[in-house]
């Protein structure tokens, strides 16, 4: 899942919720999550059944009557089952008679809602809107959000490792004083790794980004020495290291060590720092601040990519 939340949406009529604003607040809703929303409406449910077996969606939404098939929506999720998904799933119908046919449909994680009613659309969006809850709550354990940070911060590692080779691979003063430094600080932080520091300046782009000594902390510190040299001055970018480091470095790092304790019936994280112990309550305004400053520190490092190959090319 990561930092996405993905709805597969089946309805032969899907333009009447477009037009109606639905779609939209469900993706404003996810949106306030801190989550990236994608919503794929299919009118043909034999499209939909080829897009559920490559992509995997947090939440699907289908009218119970689908288009293009020769079967009920029932007979659709149970050979979505058969496949081994098991995603949360809500059918409803404009049908008189649906809330009776729903009462024998029983199955694992579906669930139902009549649109009868002057109601029925506002309904249906609260509806869903209680199943993103709880499709989000499951991924907001520990272990999850552990995953989901772990995950994301390699994604941002791999767009640093980039940024420093495109810079680091071309010949200009700029450059070489970018190198000296991602030397001279490995060096300075390396006196158990010294003979191996010393070699630094031998090896070529890819041994110098790529050594095991050079790691995370030192590389977005050298992003940061790379947007002096380039003497981008705008406000997002003032102090990246230090944003950089508490919004994601220090997430990790804490995550990764952390342990989960429930204290007078408040869930807490245990962090430990310097041989002491902090907990910090562990809800979902926690969660949404994690995914929200990843968001950010993900932005940032793609506007700084377009900028260097700008100046690059």
């Amino acid at each position: 899942m990561k930092l996405n939340y993905k709805i597969l949406w089946i309805d032969d009529q899907i333009e009447d919720y477009i037009d109606m604003g639905i779609k939209s607040e469900l993706e404003t809703y996810i949106e306030s999550l801190a989550f990236i929303p994608t919503v794929e409406c299919f009118e043909n449910g034999n499209l939909a059944e080829e897009s559920i077996k490559s992509i995997k969606y947090d939440l699907i939404l289908s009218d119970y009557n689908i288009e293009g098939t020769n079967e009920q929506g029932d007979v659709l999720i149970q050979k979505i089952r058969d496949g081994g998904i098991f995603t949360e799933v809500l059918f409803y119908s404009a049908q008189p008679d649906f809330d009776s046919i729903a009462k024998n449909l029983y199955r694992d994680r579906v669930s139902f809602y009549s649109l009868i009613g002057d109601e029925g659309f506002k309904g249906f969006k609260e509806k869903t809107v209680k199943l993103i809850d709880h499709t989000v709550s499951k991924l907001q354990e520990l272990n999850n959000i552990r995953g989901l940070v772990m995950a994301e911060t390699s994604e941002l590692d791999n767009i640093v490792e980039e940024m420093l080779f495109s810079f680091l691979s071309k010949t200009n003063e700029k450059s070489k004083t970018l190198k000296e430094y991602i030397v001279e600080i490995i060096i300075s932080s390396s006196q158990g790794n010294l003979k191996q520091a010393q070699k630094l300046n031998d090896l070529d782009t890819y041994g110098l980004v790529k050594s095991r000594i050079f790691d995370a902390d030192k590389k977005s510190r050298s992003i940061n020495k790379l947007l002096e040299l380039l003497e981008l001055k705008e406000s997002v970018f003032v102090e990246f290291y230090k944003n950089y480091k508490t919004d994601v470095l220090d997430t990790r790092n804490d995550l990764a060590h952390a342990k989960s304790d429930v204290i007078d019936g408040v869930e807490y994280l245990i962090i430990s720092k310097k041989g002491e112990e902090h907990p910090i309550k562990f809800n979902q305004e926690h969660c949404i601040l994690i995914r929200k400053n990843l968001r950010n520190q993900t932005d940032i490092l793609k506007r700084i990519k377009e900028i260097l190959s700008s100046h690059i090319n």
